[in-house]
């Protein structure tokens, strides 16, 4: 038997995002608004990324950065959150940080992998992972963006499967988990953390994103109780069994590998240190983020 070859990487660009008809479209569909209205807020929100979930959410009178109850139905119901995530998703910051994770994957694997992406929003890495070739997973809580993803895979001629309920999730089975821009939305990351090491074999990568510091008029969202965690894996990812193994400088993303696995990786000397320093970097966003924000705000355009 031949040896499997390892996936094969597409562009992270995916093609129907070029396509802005299709888009508007789209979401007219799914919300029910005048496409005049989806073109004046897309354009809004291409000017002022955050503006659209901003203005709906201060109208139902949350306090920024504060959790509550109200929230969980925020996230599942709002249309806002469409048009944050799809202007998001085609700036190149966000592309390069998919194509990563591409890349990073195929590095990895002899073959495709068990992927499970948490908390994907329009479902655009899962439908991306899925054309490298990989058997992927998607969840996500908003009703909204899973209609938008379940169009986006119809428009690809590809599948898209979907979990709907956590509790199916199946227990160490996955090879991989991506978590981009998820962990700084909720009231307790920790929680989340463990329920990942749960779903991942051992030796199974999380792949991760979570700009904890990123606390801004941009992300109303973001919790100002987690900014704690920023740049600090030992308390988030130790206690779960995870130690990092690989990612970028602002840990855009970073990869934690489970412990058990039967050849444990282990990060080279220049790695190790390359992941401390940007873990010091973004731990001085616990205490002074300005900087922080205005990079990003410079590499988001």
């Amino acid at each position: 038997m031949p040896a499997p070859q390892p996936p094969s990487i597409p562009s992270p660009r995916l093609s129907p995002l070029e396509d802005e008809e299709f888009l508007f479209d789209t979401i007219a569909d799914i919300t029910r608004e005048f496409k005049d209205t989806v073109r004046r807020r897309y354009a809004k929100e291409c000017s002022d990324l955050g503006s659209n979930v901003r203005e709906e959410f201060l109208a139902r009178g949350f306090v920024p950065h504060e959790w509550c109850d109200g929230l969980s139905e925020f996230y599942e119901s709002t249309n806002a959150f469409i048009y944050e995530t799809l202007v998001w998703n085609r700036r190149a910051l966000k592309n390069e940080m998919r194509g990563w994770v591409g890349n990073y994957l195929a590095r990895q694997s002899h073959g495709p992998s068990r992927v499970l992406t948490f908390g994907d929003g329009l479902g655009i890495e899962s439908l991306y992972l899925g054309m490298a070739g990989h058997q992927v997973d998607y969840f996500e809580v908003s009703a909204k963006c899973l209609r938008f993803s379940q169009a986006l895979a119809a428009r690809m001629s590809t599948e898209l499967r979907i979990i709907k309920d956590p509790k199916e999730i199946p227990l160490g089975y996955y090879d991989a988990i991506v978590c981009l821009d998820v962990l700084e939305h909720i009231p307790d990351p920790q929680a989340i953390v463990r329920s990942l090491a749960a779903w991942l074999r051992p030796g199974g990568k999380l792949i991760v994103h979570a700009p904890f510091w990123y606390l801004a008029p941009a992300v109303q969202t973001h919790i100002r109780a987690n900014r704690r965690f920023s740049g600090d894996w030992r308390t988030l990812y130790k206690p779960s069994g995870f130690h990092p193994v690989d990612g970028l400088l602002f840990w855009n993303p970073i990869v934690f590998e489970k412990a058990g696995g039967e050849q444990p990786s282990n990060a080279t000397l220049a790695k190790r240190l390359h992941l401390e320093f940007g873990g010091v970097l973004l731990g001085i966003g616990r205490f002074f983020n300005w900087p922080h924000i205005q990079m990003t705000r410079l590499l988001s355009r």
